[in-house]
């Protein structure tokens, strides 16, 4: 493979966690025909945990505590990142990261401060923090739901609303966005079955339905959309153990948007497929087991791989997804990476 040719191949960018001394964000040239991942370059970023791409721009958020939580941001320049600035987040342990194009803003999910944070840019650098909303609520879950926990930022089909799952109080948060990039602080409010615990949730292209994964129940729940109202019109089981403390993680729809994938981490070790039917509505058509702590994974643009990130065993796996029935097969082309936990392909 010539240098030329290395350079035109899409970029793998693996965050991780960085207690082993790992250095935060590790880019790998991604070969979309063979699923091969090359190691390139890496960034430190510490506790590098998420991530958002906006052109030549990419943001991370170091998921950290004791007021050292921050947002950096980077700038592709000759096939590489390279460091634009860091600005604190107020927030501890910002775990999702989130950019709107059309005011430029960057908002995160801060999990521990149970709290949004919103930054404007200029150019792709980070102004100083320009909003903080924090949230207040529990639920019943007395060892996880003591107090909100912002998880997840997301912007609804026309982008002009903000939607914060909080898994401590059940609830999913509707914020309209300003001119500005900033949100109004008063909100629409979104109750759930209590304990479920919110985590992340996606749109579908249309627009006319969402799907949340609840961390704590293990539950998809299916919405229809209509402007800031979510009505829930399924919930099905990402896990159907027996084991009574669950923990899903992450959810993606194929870029068909034929196929649905949640992550389940804790109970087990396993991604879900669930096929999208017309009306919206999912129907669960295949499970693959994976790698200890699945806590994040993605589809690649094309939607023939699908690459699956395991915390604990220090890689990520590389499956080949079958779009005729949903099935998943393991290349055994692993990428060795220390406590892998956000992927993203450009």
């Amino acid at each position: 493979m010539t240098l030329s040719t290395i350079l035109l191949l899409p970029q793998l960018i693996i965050g991780s966690y960085t207690p082993k001394g790992n250095p935060g964000i590790e880019v790998f040239n991604w070969d979309a025909k063979t699923g091969i991942a090359s190691k390139s370059y890496t960034l430190n970023s510490p506790a590098a945990s998420y991530q958002a791409i906006s052109g030549n721009y990419l943001f991370s958020v170091s998921e950290e505590g004791d007021g050292k939580a921050s947002v950096s941001s980077f700038q592709l320049r000759n096939g590489k990142y390279e460091a634009i600035n860091t600005e604190l987040s107020r927030g501890d342990h910002p775990c999702f990261i989130l950019y709107r194009e059309k005011s430029q803003t960057v908002y995160t999910a801060n999990y521990s401060g149970g709290s949004v944070s919103v930054f404007q840019t200029v150019s792709g650098r980070l102004k100083p923090l320009a909003q903080y909303i924090a949230y207040q609520g529990s639920s019943i879950n007395k060892d996880r739901q003591i107090s909100s926990h912002a998880h997840m930022v997301a912007l609804s089909p026309d982008q002009n609303t903000l939607f914060v799952t909080d898994l401590g109080s059940d609830k999913i948060y509707a914020h309209r966005i300003l001119e500005s990039g900033l949100i109004e602080e008063s909100r629409s409010e979104i109750a759930l079955t209590p304990g479920n615990g919110p985590r992340h949730i996606r749109f579908s292209a249309k627009g006319d339905r969402a799907y949340l994964l609840n961390e704590l129940s293990s539950d998809v729940d299916v919405f229809s959309v209509n402007g800031v109202e979510l009505k829930k019109i399924q919930s099905i089981p990402a896990d159907t153990s027996a084991v009574k403390v669950k923990g899903s993680a992450d959810i993606h729809l194929s870029p068909n948007g034929k196929w649905l994938i949640a992550s389940n981490r804790i109970s087990s070790n396993q991604v879900v497929v669930f096929k999208i039917e017309a009306d919206g509505k999912l129907t669960r058509v295949f499970h693959q087991n994976v790698a200890k702590i699945p806590r994040n994974f993605t589809f690649d643009p094309s939607g023939k791989f699908v690459l699956v990130a395991s915390q604990e065993e220090d890689r990520v796996q590389v499956f080949s997804f079958n779009d005729a029935n949903g099935s998943l097969t393991d290349l055994h082309q692993d990428i060795f990476v220390k406590s892998p936990v956000s992927l993203l392909i450009r």
